[in-house]
């Protein structure tokens, strides 16, 4: 029963505004992994069109490439740099030469005296001296991705475009503002750089969905058999076509080995399978986590000793392990979002029963490593006695007390202090929410419309940053399912006086044979500052399935 937390002009029987419609894969040895970023909002430079649409395709195509993606959209500087730091600190600490990492860029980048700089949506600059405190540099990435263990590491810029700030700056004379990129040097073994035009000239944004560069890379990496260098080449023949020349695609490779993004027989490499990156679970740290059967990361929860949570949702594809290893067929359908016309006329939202919805059909697209939703308490359970049982570990759902500190007690929102959430914060009701609906639905949006995640329902899990403690989406993507029966005290009496129905004594309150269980964390669904506060509590019957319903699982480490 999820409290009412809209304006009272667009309540609907289910009590919430929804949405409509990159799984990291944990970091191994053997695997891909890609941190792909676009920016579109620029807040005191020309906004672009396409880059948030480059970045999707290419988080999608990757994907589907057998890598493990991290995915930012209009991200400001220290949602970059954290993206960067989590990427670089998830890989490989030793060399390994099977190991890729691929980060992608589409945006505004900018060269002062040769060297490069990829702008943030939130960058405000008039001097030169300004550009490397409000950018990331491309020195800091390739400083990075050497410090760590890929054997190959690929750095592909789509932002050649022209100084953005050109009409406002000031730089000194001795400063060189150049469009387009400028040629990196000392890049070191093992690097792959690829620059949407060739250095010091600018590239198109694109009249339709993608930019040329972009468009012709999610064309040609899929291509069976061919060396990635080829692979690039075919690119740069296409867009140097598509724009008569003025557009010439350039790479510079010192990588001396051999690697395909697709194999001969038409698909990616599968992964080597998985046991730790710790040597067992009572060792794990939030910096090396463990890793169980499934390929879930396990980090210790603050202050609760002897207590692993994983970093993630549960994914598709642990939920599909369970139910393909127990035969276990999904019947009963699930609620699941629609909008409708109210008889005084405008929308209204609300879930429906649908006998044909199911954890495989929820209404949207899902890949195998979006969060699983349309799955009950009683299925989160059994999912849970079925993980113990498999590995001899104590799986269980979280208790209110460990969600709460994993999601840090001291701050109000899973971000941190700031309403609203700044870029980056996670997956809530956005810009893309409404695309499609009929009437107008923008005043609802997060920040009236400004709010951009790139996910109309859920997103792919830890496509946003961790929180200090490690943990990825405690705020948003799903409501989470926990241990504990619901009644109103754990919620506080602010919380109470502005949502009634959280004091609710009947309905789903009053069933002795169905309990009413704990749900935490907000949704693809949320907008209102009430709803995001990390100290809510909300609650549903034990067998209700609904299509922005999850959960994460903790286990007992010596208890």
């Amino acid at each position: 029963m999820k409290p009412d937390r809209r304006p009272w002009n667009l309540l609907s029987r289910k009590w919430l505004l929804p949405a409509l419609a990159l799984l990291v894969s944990p970091l191994h040895a053997g695997q891909r992994h890609a941190l792909v970023l676009g920016n579109n909002a620029y807040a005191h430079a020309r906004a672009l069109v396409n880059p948030v649409n480059d970045a999707n395709a290419m988080a999608a195509t990757l994907e589907k490439l057998g890598f493990g993606v991290t995915l930012r959209v209009d991200a400001d500087l220290k949602t970059m740099k954290g993206a960067l730091r989590d990427f670089i600190s998830a890989l490989p600490a030793q060399p390994d030469p099977n190991t890729v990492a691929l980060v992608y860029f589409a945006g505004h980048g900018v060269q002062i005296n040769g060297s490069n700089y990829l702008i943030p949506v939130d960058a405000e600059m008039a001097r030169d001296f300004e550009v490397p405190d409000e950018t990331l540099s491309m020195d800091t990435i390739m400083q990075g991705l050497e410090s760590a263990g890929a054997g190959l590491n690929l750095l592909v810029l789509d932002c050649c475009r022209d100084n953005p700030f050109s009409r406002s700056w000031r730089g000194s004379r001795s400063t060189q503002t150049g469009g387009g990129l400028a040629i990196p040097g000392g890049a070191p073994q093992g690097m792959f750089i690829a620059f949407a035009t060739s250095p010091g000239d600018v590239a198109d944004d694109g009249d339709g969905t993608n930019s040329p560069y972009t468009g012709a890379l999610v064309k040609h990496l899929p291509t069976p058999g061919k060396p990635f260098e080829e692979v690039f080449k075919a690119v740069g023949g296409e867009v140097a076509t598509r724009t008569g020349g003025a557009q010439e695609p350039w790479f510079n490779s010192k990588f001396y080995g051999d690697f395909r993004f697709v194999g001969e027989g038409g698909s990616a490499p599968v992964p080597p399978p998985v046991t730790s990156r710790s040597n067992s679970p009572a060792e794990a740290t939030k910096e090396r986590p463990w890793v169980n059967s499934l390929g879930l990361e396990f980090i210790p929860v603050p202050g609760t000793p002897g207590l692993l949570m994983s970093r993630t949702e549960t994914r598709v594809r642990d939920f599909r392990a369970f139910a393909n290893e127990i035969d276990y067929v999904q019947t009963g359908g699930a609620h699941l979002f629609s909008v409708k016309e109210k008889p005084e006329g405008g929308y209204t939202t609300d879930w429906i029963h649908r006998p044909e919805a199911s954890w495989e059909r929820p209404g949207f697209q899902q890949s195998e490593d979006h969060p699983v939703v349309c799955v009950s308490w009683q299925e989160a359970a059994s999912f849970c006695q079925w993980l113990s049982q498999k590995e001899g570990l104590s799986y269980r759902l979280p208790r209110d007390g460990e969600w709460s500190a994993a999601a840090d007690p001291n701050l109000p929102y899973p971000w941190g202090q700031e309403w609203p959430p700044p870029a980056g914060s996670g997956n809530y009701w956005d810009v893309n929410a409404i695309k499609g609906l009929p009437g107008d639905w923008t005043a609802s949006a997060l920040g009236g419309g400004t709010y951009n995640d790139g996910a109309a329902r859920t997103a792919r899990v830890a496509s946003y940053s961790a929180n200090r403690h490690g943990f990825h989406d405690l705020g948003g993507n799903v409501w989470e399912w926990l241990q504990d029966d619901y009644v109103p005290t754990l919620n506080t009496p602010a919380a109470r006086l502005t949502n009634p129905i959280l004091n609710t004594l009947s309905g789903v309150l009053n069933k002795p044979n169905k309990p009413a269980k704990v749900i935490r964390g907000g949704a693809w669904d949320n907008f209102a500052e009430n709803d995001l506060r990390s100290d809510l509590r909300d609650f549903d019957e034990i067998d209700r399935r609904d299509d922005d319903y999850g959960f994460r699982v903790v286990v007992e480490v010596g208890r």
